[in-house]
């Protein structure tokens, strides 16, 4: 009787660095290509659906653009065949990228969710700290400089003494009174130097806070702010594309700005 043994199941083995018990081939779904190979290849399924030469397609209308000469009735008609071709094409894409970008963005959507969930209470929990240690730091700051004034004048005080004694101090010596010259008690300005905060620290992990100057703005008259800041490209920019919103709805006058018409070819 031949002796058999039963076969030992087949197991994926595991790459160079991982652990075998660990393997993430292993599971539902280990073997389908990364998302950005997937997402190409949906997306060419797609095209292939709805026009199975769509790449060949493309490039003959390219070529027929290329090609095109409008000099006549007849040609512009024509020409506007071709433009309802390219539209088509071009909804078509339109179209497979939509469906096929669609779950993914519904997967990015659930996880930016998710994400959101977690960091907002965190965002919030670092705001309150940030406003708690600013709101500290500014009394610090006026502590400091209440003391400051308090030391200057101080300061102020020794100096004036220390004036009026050297005073008394040469008015003796003019006269020649040695005792009252030795009575003078001798009273030099002290010095004053300002001193830096030092970074407060967590004795636990030694993270540290200080505060920092920064400029901020507050605008009060939005006409003048807007005439300073025309320079700047984006405000420019701006500018025109209010201009263009409020041509489009029907203003035809506005300082500053000629409003024209022009012919533009419409193909339907």
């Amino acid at each position: 009787m031949p002796i058999t043994k039963t076969a030992p199941k087949p197991q994926d083995s595991a790459l160079p660095g991982e652990n075998p018990d660990h393997n993430p081939r292993a599971k539902i779904g280990g073997n389908n290509p990364p998302p950005e190979e997937q997402i190409a290849i949906d997306f060419r399924e797609a095209m292939l659906e709805k026009h199975p030469s769509y790449e060949q397609r493309i490039e003959d209308l390219k070529s027929a653009s290329d090609r095109a000469v409008v000099d006549s009735a007849e040609a512009a008609g024509k020409a506007a065949d071709l433009v309802r071709s390219i539209r088509a094409m071009m909804g078509a894409i339109n179209d497979s990228h939509r469906e096929t970008k669609q779950p993914f963005l519904n997967a990015t959507r659930a996880v930016d969710g998710l994400k959101r969930q977690l960091v907002s209470p965190l965002d919030e929990a670092l705001s309150t700290i940030n406003r708690k240690q600013t709101e500290f730091l500014r009394q610090e700051e006026a502590r400091r400089e209440k003391l400051r004034k308090e030391e200057e004048a101080r300061a102020r005080a020794e100096a004036l003494k220390a004036e009026e004694a050297e005073r008394a101090r040469r008015e003796a010596e003019g006269q020649g009174d040695m005792e009252a010259m030795e009575a003078v008690e001798a009273a030099p300005a002290p010095a004053f130097v300002k001193k830096e905060p030092e970074p407060i620290r967590s004795a636990d992990t030694g993270a540290s806070v200080s505060g920092r100057k920064v400029w901020e703005s507050q605008i009060t008259d939005y006409e003048v702010a807007a005439i300073q800041v025309l320079d700047d490209d984006k405000v420019r920019e701006a500018v025109e594309k209010a201009v263009a919103r409020r041509v489009k709805a029907g203003v035809r006058s506005m300082e500053g700005v000629r409003i024209y018409q022009s012919l533009q070819a419409v193909s339907r």
